[in-house]
């Protein structure tokens, strides 16, 4: 999620009695402990690469939220008049949480335990700029502006929304991914499943499933319940070339993001050509992956982000697919 999203979740969770007992101070602090775990962003300033590389990184970690717990709460107990220890700790704790649960939500996931893993643990639920959930809380805090009398009962109100929100989008999930099961072939039996949200609608999910270095994405609709699209990825037979693309800072900081990564290589007059593409990302359209150019004497000549534009989202077979790539 973005800064005003977790800026505006501060809000709202300060409105619900902290501001009215402890002050304008506790909405202040509710907000900075919602947003710190975002002060790396500060990564971008010397670029995409670097920002791609560490945003999402230790301050998203059980170990990076523990520190700015024991920060923030102590430059609010010394530097404001908030006096009460255990009640400041207890409102940063309750941000920082919340920072967390929030993104969680959305398909990056978080490394909860970095730096002793990389793994990285999320739900899946929706997309990192929700509409449904933005506008839930921009109504809440707007209407708890105008109406102070009443700003408890409309954040409540608000949390109720997005509570109901993402108990809808929970079992359109399950659903989504019933129906992308009738696409499975013999191949991708038993294999893993992920269900992915779509950037607007509840009802849009990108399922895929994976067997080793081959995928099945297959896209659906769960309000008409049915499969708007199926395709098959496969890498491209191993190269001594791809070890070579994978010094590329291009790749490497796109092999840290992509979750279903996959390569094709491509010979031209002696040279390579090694195409990096992410499964979801290549079928939501934007940047969707790396190409690196290679010369005869398996010397990086050139690299360059894939882009390519949104893809609509309407029924088309494979074979739709196929033709679509000859082109």
């Amino acid at each position: 999620m973005d800064l005003v999203s977790h800026g505006l979740m501060g809000t709202m969770m300060a409105g619900l009695g902290l501001k009215k007992k402890f002050g304008f101070l506790s909405m202040i602090t509710m907000v900075i402990a919602n947003i710190a775990p975002d002060l790396d962003v500060i990564t971008g300033l010397r670029g995409p690469k670097t920002f791609y590389k560490y945003h999402r990184e230790v301050t998203h970690s059980l170990l990076g939220a523990f520190i700015l717990w024991i920060l923030i709460s102590a430059g609010v107990y010394l530097f404001t008049p908030l006096d009460n220890l255990f009640v400041v700790a207890a409102m940063v704790g309750a941000g920082l949480a919340a920072h967390l649960l929030m993104d969680s939500l959305t398909p990056w996931g978080l490394p909860l335990f970095y730096p002793f893993s990389s793994k990285k643990f999320g739900l899946d639920l929706i997309w990192f700029f929700d509409p449904v959930m933005i506008s839930s809380m921009v109504g809440g805090v707007y209407l708890a502006y105008h109406h102070p009398r009443h700003e408890i009962l409309f954040y409540v109100g608000s949390f109720a929304v997005i509570l109901a929100y993402l108990m809808l989008r929970v079992t359109q999930k399950r659903k989504a991914c019933r129906l992308a099961e009738a696409e499975l072939t013999p191949r991708y039996r038993g294999a893993e499943v992920y269900v992915l949200p779509s950037a607007i609608s509840p009802f849009l999910w990108d399922v895929i499933f994976t067997a080793r270095s081959q995928y099945l994405y297959v896209s659906v609709d769960t309000r008409k319940g049915e499969v708007l699209a199926s395709r098959e990825f496969t890498s491209s037979p191993y190269h001594r070339c791809i070890k070579t693309s994978c010094q590329s800072d291009l790749v490497d900081v796109f092999l840290k993001r992509a979750r279903f990564p996959f390569y094709n290589v491509i010979r031209e007059d002696g040279c390579y050509r090694v195409e990096w593409s992410d499964v979801q990302l290549l079928n939501l359209g934007g940047v969707h992956g790396v190409t690196v150019s290679i010369d005869e004497n398996g010397q990086i000549t050139g690299q360059k982000l894939q882009v390519k534009k949104p893809v609509r989202r309407k029924k088309r077979k494979i074979e739709d697919f196929l033709q679509e790539e000859a082109s």
